[in-house]
């Protein structure tokens, strides 16, 4: 008969979403294994079992949410990227923006270097990726996005959840050289870009 509790298969899941909302919560000096793993309901043991300490654990959560957003394909490379550039917008307010404030105040910081390699290269990479699909290899792809994904961290950044997010997205596909699609809702607003 085996001793202790059973193990649940998704401990690794649930770790991982409690310590990315405490992270948001708490940022990253004020986030402690231990409370990961009571928000969790697992054990302290089962966390160090996965991960050797919190930037181990950290860097697992942010890659996780990372890679919940980057696997999604829809065969449309124009509709994937206005997408990935929909799903940066909203985690600006979710977590995003701290983290990017954290890298920009201390970027020696332990969590800038965490975050800019769990999270904002990756983020970085799928949107460049997404970007050559559209626009097609170019050797400026990278710049493109990053200016991109600069200027879209700056406007949600100062607008807030803009209430305009149609408009937010086309200026930031204008901002990487990308034309948007033709249709009803481009005349309309071509005057205000």
């Amino acid at each position: 008969m085996p001793r202790g509790r059973p193990r649940r298969a998704d401990i690794d899941r649930v770790a991982l979403e409690h310590a990315l909302a405490l992270l948001q919560e708490r940022g990253y000096d004020g986030l402690r294994m231990k409370d990961v793993a009571e928000s969790a309901g697992i054990g302290l043991g089962a966390l160090y079992r996965r991960w050797a300490g919190k930037k181990e654990l950290v860097m697992a959560a942010l890659r996780a949410d990372v890679t919940q957003h980057e696997t999604d394909d829809t065969g449309d490379p124009f509709a994937d990227l206005v997408t990935a550039l929909e799903r940066i917008g909203d985690a600006v307010p979710h977590g995003l923006g701290r983290l990017i404030a954290a890298c920009l105040t201390d970027p020696d910081s332990e969590l800038a270097r965490v975050a800019i390699e769990a999270k904002v290269t990756p983020m970085l990479d799928g949107l460049t990726a997404r970007l050559e699909r559209v626009a097609g290899p170019a050797p400026d792809v990278r710049l493109r996005a990053e200016s991109g994904l600069l200027y879209l961290l700056w406007r949600t950044a100062v607008d807030g959840q803009t209430a305009d997010a149609t408009t937010l997205h086309r200026r930031v596909l204008q901002v990487m050289g990308v034309p948007p699609p033709p249709g009803p809702e481009q005349s309309s607003t071509a005057t205000g870009v």
